[in-house]
């Protein structure tokens, strides 16, 4: 079952400096990835699999980038993600080439998005019907080489697509948010807010992280 937000955020402050002056006070770090494993291609292309046809291969570009080469069948390159029935996710990759012949397609068991991509910055959102494993898969059609990067999936909120993290586990308070080590500011008009649904705290992220970015967050508890 999908989490639906539906209450306005709340400011921890007072609560976590009652928090602070009581025996037993412990702070610890959370970190939250995105669900793609080696979405930016610096070095090479582990985690993603090459299930494509006779004439069509996957190839790791220097420049840091993952190659999807057609000569003919259907170039698929191709990974495993978790997902939640009910939950909604943010699919977001970066096309960097090309021809114009050829068309970048996402699909996979997920159904997220079936259409011709250009060069630039893309999303998707997908409403996964099922629990558990899942195929994230990038398909290409027509003569050429496509050159993707950056691709990221996160679960976002229905309510607003805002990037939510809600693994702290019961008894965990977020106090602080850290993307690559800078601190991040709480508030709606800032970087995230801190919402509770009467089982978990939830951070909300006002933009989505690069896949790249590791996010912090130190909890507390009593």
């Amino acid at each position: 079952m999908g989490i639906t937000i539906s209450k306005p955020p709340i400011n921890l402050r007072e609560q976590l400096t009652e928090l602070k002056a009581q025996q037993g006070y412990e702070e610890q770090q959370f970190h939250f990835d995105g669900l793609v494993t080696n979405g930016t291609f610096d070095t090479d292309i582990s985690g993603w699999t090459d299930n494509s046809d006779a004439g069509g291969a996957i190839a790791w570009n220097a420049s840091g980038y993952l190659d999807l080469i057609y000569t003919s069948g259907v170039v698929r390159a191709s990974q495993d993600i978790s997902l939640s029935q009910g939950a909604m996710y943010a699919i977001q990759f970066e096309v960097v080439a090309v021809p114009a012949s050829s068309g970048l397609y996402i699909d996979g068991a997920i159904q997220a998005n079936f259409v011709t991509l250009g060069v630039g910055s893309h999303t998707a959102y997908y409403t996964s019907t099922t629990t558990g494993s899942a195929n994230l898969e990038a398909r290409v059609f027509g003569a050429g080489t496509v050159s993707i990067d950056n691709f990221s999936v996160y679960e976002v909120d229905p309510n607003d697509s805002k990037v939510i993290h809600t693994m702290l586990p019961k008894g965990w308070k977020p106090l602080h948010v850290f993307e690559d080590g800078a601190l991040q500011r709480e508030g709606s008009a800032y970087d995230y807010t801190v919402e509770y649904d009467g089982f978990n705290y939830i951070v909300k992220e006002a933009v989505a992280p690069l896949a790249s970015s590791s996010t912090t967050v130190i909890g507390v508890r009593a």
